[in-house]
């Protein structure tokens, strides 16, 4: 049983790492983060509990959770002087949560360390910009709604006393 509960870390911890596209040297926060997780949201199958719940008692909050390595900006309070026109916010990068605290552990890109705080704004938003292939037909349906804008472009220079809507109908 421990060690299907250890490879189901693994591969989860795995999965993270690889969807948020970071090295390798970020396992033992993916580990970390992933434990943090399968205690708070599986449920055990007889008792009908999360694994938080049998210890404490009552049901963990989950309001807090983020997705893992996702882009996050990080208040500077006091940590450096800042100059009148330095930005306020360091960006960072999501990693996991803190234990001993209601902090989130960030690695910060500027001064590239790991670092704990509470003041983070999260941007949990897919900005590696992956291309879902299209089908044949949704091909096509682009190519004929551009022929369509190309039309009215040409037909409104010609006709420029109606609307570009009346011209597509």
């Amino acid at each position: 049983m421990v060690e299907r509960k250890n490879r189901s870390l693994e591969e989860l911890a795995r999965t993270m790492l690889s969807e948020s596209s970071l090295p390798k040297y970020f396992w033992a926060d993916a580990v970390s983060t992933s434990c943090y997780m399968m205690n708070r949201v599986l449920i055990r199958p007889i008792l009908k509990k999360t694994p938080y719940e049998l210890f404490n008692g009552r049901k963990p909050n989950i309001n807090h959770l983020r997705v893992f390595g996702c882009s996050c900006f990080v208040l500077n309070n006091g940590k450096e002087n800042l100059g009148k026109f330095d930005e306020k916010a360091d960006l960072g990068i999501f990693i996991g949560y803190s234990l001993t605290s209601h902090a989130y552990r960030i690695y910060n890109k500027r001064l590239m360390t790991v670092e704990k705080s509470v003041h983070v704004v999260f941007d949990e938003v897919d900005h590696r910009n992956i291309q879902i292939p299209k089908t044949k037909a949704e091909e096509d349906e682009q190519s004929i709604s551009l022929e369509k804008l190309e039309i009215c472009a040409e037909k409104q220079s010609v006709d420029s006393h109606k609307q570009p809507i009346e011209i597509l109908q």
